[in-house]
């Protein structure tokens, strides 16, 4: 089952929201339609080639919506980013398949009623204009859009109908630079994975940043494209950076690689993580308490780590060296066509 957590509420009809908009989603005008809109906070999206999701509503927070509009009815789900503070205008229009009631506890054992809803993908659609209606979001322009048909002009990697959850980057040679990325399929539950080989095209600190990056877009607005992939990249590096200004700084080299989009595996990581936990346990073993092993252990380790990368003291210039020789991860902007090469070289999705 695949929670799918909302910001969105609910007041008023559907009837009120269908006086406002004229006509509903099911009447399109010439290629655009009117349709309600439901923000999704954690980019859960379905296939929209016919895939289900089946999702758990809090009646205040959009399970009130669902049940208003009905079974049968179609609306579009797009990703809220936080990161934003921003409804992204691609989403997947949606069909009600089925809505039932269950109850569920909290941490404290308190029952609440909440709603189950499967909804099943229709396709890729973009809205052009937002109005409201109450607090119902709407727009009188929504059209389909084909995605995959589009990608020679417009290329783009979908993240509807699965999780990313990670990825690694090999390097053979300047040639050849597999980039591997993995997630669960939403419907199945099963491992899904795409590959792209990056060699030729940039270099392994650049394929290694796009791997994170991409997996950010996906997650974040539930699609990768040129635009989505320079934002992403821009905010991994500059998190990646303060976590090793910070690590300096406060000697605390567990925060080292850690960012919004989760843990960084690299070298500088990979090393702190051993140093830290050998220097842990000696120092326990040589009688000392918790708190003064940990202390050591954290001073030892970053100083180990400075000796083995090289680090100055300079402290804009140790960032930097941090970023591209400790973690392997290089935040030069590149050409627009370069983005656009990058993603063409992924599949559309990790299906087929």
């Amino acid at each position: 089952m695949t929670a799918v957590v909302l910001v969105s509420t609910s007041e008023g009809t559907p009837a009120e929201v269908t006086k406002q908009m004229g006509v509903y989603n099911q009447f399109p005008r010439g290629n655009k339609m009117h349709m309600l809109i439901m923000p999704v906070a954690n980019g859960i999206l379905p296939r929209p080639q016919g895939g289900t999701i089946t999702g758990m509503f809090i009646i205040e927070n959009g399970g009130q919506l669902l049940l208003d509009v009905g079974v049968g009815k179609e609306i579009l789900i797009c990703p809220w980013s936080t990161e934003d503070q921003g409804l992204y205008p691609v989403g997947v229009i949606v069909r009600i398949m089925n809505i039932w009631n269950h109850t569920v506890a909290d941490e404290s054992g308190l029952e609440m009623p909440v709603l189950m809803a499967k909804l099943e993908g229709r396709g890729h659609a973009r809205w052009h204009s937002l109005r409201t209606a109450g607090t119902y979001i709407y727009s009188s322009d929504v059209e389909h859009i084909n995605l995959k048909k589009m990608r020679k002009d417009y290329p783009a990697i979908s993240g509807a109908g699965w999780a990313p959850q990670g990825g690694y980057t090999e390097f053979r040679d300047k040639s050849d630079i597999p980039v591997t990325l993995y997630g669960t399929d939403l419907e199945t539950g099963q491992e899904v994975r795409m590959t792209a080989n990056l060699g030729g095209l940039v270099e392994l600190e650049q394929a290694h940043t796009i791997e994170h990056s991409v997996i950010r877009a996906l997650t974040t607005y539930g699609l990768c494209t040129p635009r989505t992939l320079i934002e992403a990249m821009s905010r991994e590096t500059d998190e990646l950076k303060k976590s090793v200004e910070i690590s300096i700084k406060h000697t605390m080299p567990e925060v080292l690689g850690l960012t919004a989009s989760g843990a960084c595996g690299n070298p500088m990581t990979n090393l702190a993580q051993v140093y830290l936990a050998q220097e842990f346990v000696s120092n326990i073993e040589a009688g000392k308490s918790l708190n003064e092993s940990l202390d050591n252990a954290r001073r030892s380790t970053m100083s180990q780590l400075t000796d083995d990368i090289g680090l100055t003291m300079n402290q804009g210039v140790r960032i930097l060296q941090g970023l591209k020789k400790g973690m392997a991860h290089d935040d030069t902007i590149l050409k627009l066509e370069t983005y656009k090469k990058v993603i063409s070289r992924f599949p559309f999705e990790p299906w087929g």
